[in-house]
């Protein structure tokens, strides 16, 4: 694992620092596909304002958050000193101690005004009314629909919360509400089975290496488009590596005489190498070319597909017994959270990059 400080602080030189947050959805976000959706887990949300009651914290305290609401890139991030939150009607607060970045906010900094970051996984400090199964000093995760989970304290309705298993660590619980969740809905769209082949774009990266896991557990046996130099990584989990680029196809077909679905995570034209193959549209799915798949009449199925908090409850429980393997590449304070999303942005670390809000430098 490499800890970077390579920064201590991030924050806005000329911003002065505001209470509450903006919380409008990027619209460069929305073309992310399926994947990244963002509708609540099960279609309704929690007021904030109804009998909060505070436990550990005082009234008043601040604390750190990161914000982002000018068209400036990754430069534009900073942090700002904002009111804790305070848990309402069917939301816990938490205490954040690792949530990861995803590619998919990438884009958005470009022109949108959020507050990036949706994975979250820390420990229950205050609760409001209604809370059933959820207790202060428990140990959860989950995925902000809200867009503000890069902070030290979060309020979160429970319905975007599942527990963390005990042995697993902060940063992958901490990984995986978003791109391991995409990696499962496209499994659950494309439904392989024991005995098929199916083929992965992608299959390093954060979708295509959980998908291509667990298309093992079901028994398929799994070829894999990447670089070189991953090869040696997917082969240690049982995967079969195929150098991507031109002349693919027939890399692809002097590895197996058939090819039964296929996983699209990268774009670009996948959708019809896939087609040349002979795998049936029903059996093809694309976490990040919506519009090819409406065109060529295939998936486009992600992490709103998965199955929500008790998929991702399964997803915890294979990590935590070590039957699902989430790489982890890089952690960093939250005051290096621009060095972080830079990281991100170069695409040089195999796995998930992961912010540490306690850790201020």
């Amino acid at each position: 694992m490499i800890r970077s400080r390579t920064s201590t602080s991030n924050e806005h030189p000329h911003m002065p620092t505001q209470p509450g947050s903006i919380r409008s959805r990027p619209r460069a976000a929305e073309r992310a596909c399926l994947a990244t959706r963002s509708q609540p887990m099960n279609g309704h949300r929690f007021s904030r304002a109804i009998r909060p009651i505070r436990i550990t914290r005082k009234p008043g305290d601040t604390m750190k958050a990161v914000r982002y609401d000018r068209f400036s890139g990754i430069d534009g991030i900073y942090l700002a000193d904002v009111p804790e939150p305070v848990a309402g009607l069917g939301e816990v607060v938490v205490r954040v101690e690792a949530g990861a970045l995803n590619p998919g906010a990438l884009p958005a900094l470009h022109g949108s005004s959020y507050t990036p970051g949706r994975d979250l996984a820390g420990e229950v400090v205050a609760a409001g009314a209604d809370v059933p199964g959820f207790t202060v000093g428990d140990a959860v995760l989950g995925r902000l629909q809200s867009w503000d989970a890069h902070a030290q304290f979060v309020a979160i309705p429970t319905d975007q919360l599942v527990s963390k298993p005990q042995g697993l660590s902060w940063d992958v619980a901490g990984s995986l509400a978003t791109t391991p969740m995409a990696g499962l809905g496209a499994i659950r769209a494309v439904d392989p089975r024991a005995g098929e082949t199916i083929v992965i774009s992608g299959a390093s990266g954060g979708v295509g290496f959980t998908a291509a896991q667990l298309a093992l557990h079901a028994g398929a046996t799994v070829i894999g488009l990447t670089s070189d130099a991953h090869f040696d990584l997917l082969r240690h989990h049982g995967i079969q590596p195929v150098r991507y680029g031109d002349g693919e196809q027939e890399r692809i077909l002097a590895t197996t005489d058939r090819a039964d679905a296929f996983i699209d995570t990268v774009g670009g034209g996948y959708l019809d190498l896939a087609i040349n193959l002979g795998v049936p549209t029903d059996r093809i799915d694309t976490v990040v070319d919506c519009r090819g798949a409406k065109e060529k009449g295939v998936k486009s199925l992600g992490t709103a597909d998965a199955g929500g908090p008790p998929a991702l409850a399964e997803l915890a429980a294979l990590a935590a017994a070590g039957d699902l393997h989430i790489p982890i590449a890089a952690t960093y304070p939250l005051t290096a959270v621009r060095d972080a999303y830079q990281a991100l942005a170069d695409r040089k670390t195999h796995g998930r990059i992961v912010l540490h809000p306690q850790d201020l430098g």
